[in-house]
């Protein structure tokens, strides 16, 4: 049943930011990077939170796949614009999305990740590296891994 309760909040915060975001004149800069899908299921997971840290709220399981939508939505939006900045940044997919799943996992256990941090800075520091001496034949390996 929890998660009906979840679904209808959901579905009522979507509609309220619709409606916010719909007022304003047409050069609202709120209005062309704002989404509300995001936007509702964010604060839904961030209020869950809040109620499972002061324990008033148990399911960790729902909170974590809300979050995962957000990085998911965090992960794509990012490659959208990084993409148009220079398709070549597109290599740091991995170690970028690694980055957000740690965090995350952080933010819900609030465990010690240090040995993860240090294979996500190995990593990130690989990553530069091969940027750096612009190895094409590889680089064109790593942003052929997703194909659009």
């Amino acid at each position: 049943m929890e998660l009906f309760y979840i679904l209808i909040w959901i579905i009522i915060l979507f509609f309220i930011l619709l409606t916010i975001k719909n007022i304003g004149g047409k050069k609202n800069r709120i209005k062309k990077n704002f989404c509300v899908v995001c936007a509702s299921i964010s604060l839904t997971w961030i209020i869950l939170l809040v109620l499972y840290l002061i324990n008033l709220f148990d399911n960790l399981l729902l909170i974590s796949l809300l979050m995962g939508m957000s990085l998911t939505g965090i992960y794509y939006f990012t490659e959208r614009k990084i993409g148009k900045i220079n398709k070549k940044f597109r290599i740091f997919r991995l170690p970028f999305i690694l980055t957000l799943i740690a965090l995350a996992y952080y933010v819900l256990t609030l465990e010690d990740i240090i040995n993860s941090i240090f294979i996500i800075a190995g990593l990130w520091a690989l990553f530069v590296l091969v940027y750096i001496y612009n190895n094409s034949k590889l680089i064109k390996k790593l942003l052929e891994c997703c194909k659009e």
